[in-house]
């Protein structure tokens, strides 16, 4: 996939729920792809995977708040990256950064130490933290 002047390889994670029919379009379309868990991702094996299929040293992870909870719960993170923009909405439904899953029992909290802070175009902020292990 090209943007601009930014080329990036698109890799899709499925479970083995993943249909057929899905993953014949997305081979029809050159979207490479990986199956790494059986009715939930398993987020170890997702890394060791791209690590040996792609070659992947480093990842950035831009999931949504399941997928980043999921993956530093799993210990699988070692810096979290956040620009936080001069606005609000107040609305409830505004997605979080991190959420457990449906159905899961509360992990214990995760620490950041702060790693750097630069104030950006607008107002914004962005925030570079370290996990704690």
């Amino acid at each position: 996939m090209t943007y601009e002047d930014t080329r990036a390889h698109v890799l899709e994670v499925l479970t083995e729920k993943a249909g057929n029919a899905y993953k014949a379009f997305l081979r029809r379309l050159g979207i490479s792809y990986i199956i790494a868990g059986g009715d939930a991702l398993d987020c170890a094996l997702v890394m060791g995977k791209v690590k040996r299929l792609f070659g992947v040293e480093t990842l950035m992870l831009g999931g949504g708040a399941v997928l980043n909870w999921s993956f530093i719960q799993a210990g699988l993170c070692d810096e979290l990256s956040v620009v936080m923009a001069a606005s609000a909405d107040g609305s409830p439904e505004t997605p979080a950064l991190f959420k457990a899953r449906d159905g899961m029992a509360a992990d214990p909290p995760v620490r950041f130490d702060l790693k750097s802070a630069e104030v950006k175009d607008a107002g914004s902020l962005w925030l570079r933290y370290t996990i704690k292990k």
